[in-house]
């Protein structure tokens, strides 16, 4: 594994750590770092959840490099800047396709491609003093591609508030826009980050992959498509061996 992203495997739970100071940029170098464990994860038995956080206290992750943009920009390297940008499509969407959970554990500011990577996560909490914006506008460059994931999360009016201000949100504002799960004292993150991880793996992995894959394809189809898309996975959901393990422990406590 590369130094600028640290992997730190439990069995059940793989910490990445993103490790290239002082920015944390989403570089092609980061994101192909991160496919890979991505696609080890996804295809493993034995784990559960991935936790992503930053070794960088003051920056969680800064968004694309423009120092590598302004590479291609001199160039005039378009096709270069379209496989950027495809390239960071193709890593978001592996989270969401992938079985695991993802968890954010946010600290110091999340912006630009980088809150699109946060926002993409199945569950973040963050520290009182995390931050979260899309400053892209500042540069006069729109965070076009990382509203995609951020306007599935929030209100068109709060995103449209961080595409044209550049200005972050609070953790606390964060939190009432839907953005994040929870914000929490510094020294109280990696615990609250740690019992929700230990929850969560108490469950049986086919339910939580049947359950995040409900989840995202439901809330894109209209009300009565959705119902009978999750009536089909409640009976799926039914035929696994555990579930019937489960209904059978239930009601034998009565």
């Amino acid at each position: 594994m590369t130094d600028i992203l640290i992997s730190k495997d439990d069995g059940q739970i793989v910490t990445l750590t993103l490790n290239d100071a002082p920015a944390n940029c989403l570089t092609m170098e980061m994101m192909s770092a991160i496919q890979l464990e991505i696609d080890r994860v996804s295809e493993s038995q034995e784990h559960k959840m991935v936790v992503l956080e930053s070794s960088n206290d003051k920056i969680f992750c800064s968004g694309h490099s423009f120092k590598e943009v302004n590479e291609m920009i001199s160039n005039e390297d378009q096709k270069s800047q379209e496989l950027l940008f495809a390239e960071c499509s193709k890593m978001l969407m592996k989270i969401r396709k992938s079985p695991k959970i993802f968890v954010a554990k946010v600290r110091g500011i999340a912006t630009a491609g980088g809150l699109g990577l946060v926002s993409i996560m199945d569950c973040v909490f963050a520290s009182k003093t995390a931050r979260f914006a899309l400053g892209g506008i500042n540069f006069n460059f729109g965070c076009h591609q990382p509203s995609v994931s951020v306007s599935r999360s929030v209100s068109p009016k709060n995103t449209m508030e961080l595409l044209v201000s550049g200005l972050p949100l609070n953790a606390e504002r964060a939190q009432e826009a839907g953005l994040i799960n929870e914000f929490l004292d510094d020294d109280k993150l990696d615990e609250r980050v740690n019992n929700f991880c230990k929850q969560v793996c108490g469950h049986t992995p086919q339910v939580l992959s049947l359950t995040k894959d409900t989840l995202y394809k439901q809330i894109s189809m209209p009300i009565d498509q959705a119902y009978n898309f999750t009536s089909q996975a409640m009976v799926d959901n039914l035929q696994m061996p555990e579930t019937k393990k489960g209904v059978q422990s239930f009601l034998k406590k009565d």
